[in-house]
């Protein structure tokens, strides 16, 4: 089975589409993942503005697999934020056809107790399930709010509807003191999209099998069970290894110089597992994209 790689390339903003579109041919990714154009969220775009990225997507053939709304989480029983939140969705379904994206980010509702308040989220979620499917999308629910798994794996269970998955996030997991394989197991068959990452107890980034997730053994499982959904390569290498440190004070300096220390022999360590032959050789982001996209390729074969 040959994955579905994929991302949002855009690190938080730093990129622009273009430079987006060029890494992701660079690296021979399936399709793009986006959440913004020119610093603005998708949904706050003027018509110029639309039109551009329409025009720059089709320019350069590349497809869109997910979008994300951006819409913020809200209490479960505020009508109003509902309302709002609602509209706003129904305004980026239409905005998913016109870029033929494929599957549309959720974030549900602050919940205390799935079982006792489940009438509640159902009347919540499925008027944002009829418009996906109104819109022939897929509804892709993000973990979010340090939400356990088994709250998502409970209302996935309750919908059982083909239109509806779950991210799993090694990393969200690991943070949030849950067993990913545990998660795994309560979310297998509702799984849309794997965020492809791993990182170490605190949360920095690692390579794929050099942090604290288990994410390996989860390949594995997934290898099993013929998943066929998409994997999401975008990490925070690029936040945390590569972003300069400008130093403004020189009450700072020892701890920048910390910093940039520790980023240095990071730097070192990448390139020690990345090229094994060519230690002193300085790496990149693109470098690292290219690693884990290989490592992908060489399980999913």
């Amino acid at each position: 089975m040959k994955p579905i790689i994929t991302g949002f390339l855009d690190q938080d903003g730093q990129l622009s589409l273009e430079d987006q579109i060029e890494q992701a041919n660079r690296h021979d990714l399936d399709a793009l993942c986006l959440k913004s154009y020119k610093g603005e969220k998708l949904i706050e775009l003027s018509e110029p503005s639309q039109k551009q990225l329409l025009q720059t997507l089709k320019q350069n053939r590349l497809r869109i697999a997910i979008i994300d709304p951006q819409i913020r989480t809200y209490d479960l029983y505020d009508d109003r934020a509902h309302r709002e939140a609602l509209d706003e969705f129904k305004y980026m379904a239409m905005m998913a056809d016109r870029l033929r994206a494929t599957h549309l980010y959720h974030r549900l509702p602050v919940i205390n107790d799935v079982i006792k308040e489940f009438a509640d989220i159902n009347e919540r979620l499925t008027p944002f399930l009829d418009i996906a499917h109104k819109h022939g999308k897929k509804l892709v629910l993000v973990p979010s709010d340090g939400q356990k798994t088994n709250v998502y794996a409970y209302i996935l269970k309750k919908f059982k509807n083909n239109q509806l998955s779950i991210v799993f996030d090694p990393v969200y997991l690991m943070l949030n003191d849950e067993s990913t394989t545990t998660a795994y197991r309560l979310l297998k068959g509702h799984i849309g999209a794997v965020r492809a990452i791993d990182a170490d107890l605190l949360g920095n980034p690692c390579l794929m099998g050099y942090g604290k997730t288990d994410i390996l053994a989860i390949f594995k499982k997934l290898l099993r069970d013929k998943y066929q959904g998409m994997f999401l390569v975008d990490n925070h290498f690029y936040n945390q290894v590569f972003n300069p440190v400008i130093v403004k004070q020189s009450f700072f300096k020892r701890v920048f110089s910390s910093d940039k220390k520790k980023r240095e022999g990071t730097m070192q360590d990448l390139a020690r597992k990345i090229f094994p032959k060519e230690e002193n050789r300085t790496v990149t982001y693109d470098d690292i994209l290219d690693n884990q996209i290989k490592v992908l390729n060489v399980i999913f074969r």
